[in-house]
């Protein structure tokens, strides 16, 4: 329950739909249906507002709950349909060769976080092409289930034929008709082939980061988790990450080439008990991005992790109207504000029911929290509530703050 709550407090979520133990992640259809692959080419180029070539340059995350000054009215319910409160991704990219659209030298994109609530994930340094849905050019959108992808693929070879205005080939032609068993098995074959051919090509434009973390046992045995933020900007929820091995390497997965900050992160059963940056700072101000560039690995990280101390923060929920407040709908966390990730906050679930003299009113406590600003968050599976938006600072003693939880009928 408290990763689902989470997902959509650090998140919101933008999970789709949420309900008490479930989650429904996203599923993709096509709405473009032809008979030849160059016939679905054209039906996804007639489908979409504006369709380009770019590279992404900038990756702005944005949530209302961040933006808000201290002691705003902030919502804590489950935003409506097309509401701005739901947390997105707006990435700019630098365009490379437009073909539908009023489009400038760069242009805006919205997208969903990653994760399960349908955003598309895009590489810094790699160029794609991209097909945007909206209402014009100030308003695009594109989700995982979007046409398009990574222009070093073969998957959208058919489309920038198309979109190029070169001829085609015979693939490009052939029918969509069922496979007899021969060319089922030989079609696998060729999937393989263009996989193995994919990985050599993504291979060459892309880089790696690897090292050893140094830091002092523990008697939690749990791994810790190195994050890969680059410096243009990333999704608090899909990022790219790296789990620590027992003997303290890692390696990166394929990185787009730029510079990236490494950020060391390991929980316990209460929360996060160690995050740091490279080489071993707390601050990202003094953290040092490493750099990488297409086909290159930098295996000589040396990461070390100090010990760090922890803090308390407890204090009173309160809420003028408990209806609709289930046993499990509540929940309660401390979102980082200086490293906006899902891994780095403190969540436990409120329950207003039962048959204590002050129902309306609980006591909470968050132990073991790292040094930095926070914002404390209920979040309501339900419609129509809000609460002042309070902040935080853990430094080196015990907090204690006051929560009311309002619904507006």
């Amino acid at each position: 329950m408290g990763l689902l709550h989470f997902l959509r407090l650090a998140a919101i979520v933008s999970l789709g739909t949420i309900g008490a133990g479930q989650i429904f992640a996203c599923k993709c259809s096509s709405s473009f249906y032809g008979n030849k692959p160059l016939e679905v080419a054209k039906l996804e180029a007639e489908g979409s507002t504006a369709i380009f070539e770019g590279t992404p340059e900038r990756f702005e995350f944005q949530w209302s709950l961040l933006h808000a000054k201290e002691g705003a009215l902030i919502s804590a319910g489950t935003p409506g349909a097309g509401s701005d409160e739901w947390p997105r991704m707006l990435v700019t990219f630098l365009v490379r060769r437009a073909y539908k659209g009023d489009l400038g030298r760069e242009v805006q994109i919205s997208t969903g976080l990653g994760g399960g609530d349908c955003g598309a994930v895009f590489a810094p340094g790699l160029t794609y092409l991209v097909y945007a849905g909206g209402k014009g050019p100030r308003e695009l959108s594109v989700s995982i289930c979007s046409p398009g992808g990574w222009i070093g693929n073969s998957t959208v070879e058919t489309d920038l034929r198309y979109l190029r205005k070169e001829r085609a080939i015979a693939s490009d032609l052939a029918p969509d008709r069922r496979w007899t068993p021969a060319e089922s098995a030989d079609h696998e074959e060729r999937r393989h082939r263009d996989f193995e051919e994919f990985q050599k090509r993504y291979g060459a434009v892309t880089g790696k980061i690897c090292g050893t973390v140094i830091g002092e046992k523990t008697s939690d045995s749990r791994a810790g988790t190195i994050s890969f933020l680059s410096t243009a900007g990333y999704s608090p929820v899909d990022r790219p990450t790296a789990v620590v091995n027992p003997d303290g390497s890692f390696c990166s997965n394929r990185l787009g080439p730029g510079r990236y900050y490494l950020y060391f992160t390991k929980g316990s059963d209460t929360g996060l008990i160690s995050a740091v940056y490279y080489p071993g700072v707390r601050d990202r101000a003094k953290a040092t991005p490493i750099e990488i560039s297409a086909g290159q690995t930098k295996a000589d990280i040396s990461f070390n992790v100090p010990a760090q101390k922890t803090y308390s923060v407890r204090g009173f929920i309160t809420t003028s109207d408990k209806a609709g407040l289930s046993g499990g709908n509540v929940s309660l966390a401390l979102v980082s504000l200086d490293e906006i990730t899902y891994q780095n906050s403190y969540i436990q679930t409120i329950n207003f029911q039962g048959s204590f003299p002050l129902p309306k009113v609980k006591y909470f406590s968050f132990e073991n929290v790292l040094p930095g600003r926070y914002v404390a968050y209920a979040s309501v599976l339900g419609q129509g509530w809000y609460m002042k938006k309070v902040e935080v600072n853990v430094t080196t003693h015990m907090k204690f703050i006051s929560l009311e939880l309002l619904h507006k009928k």
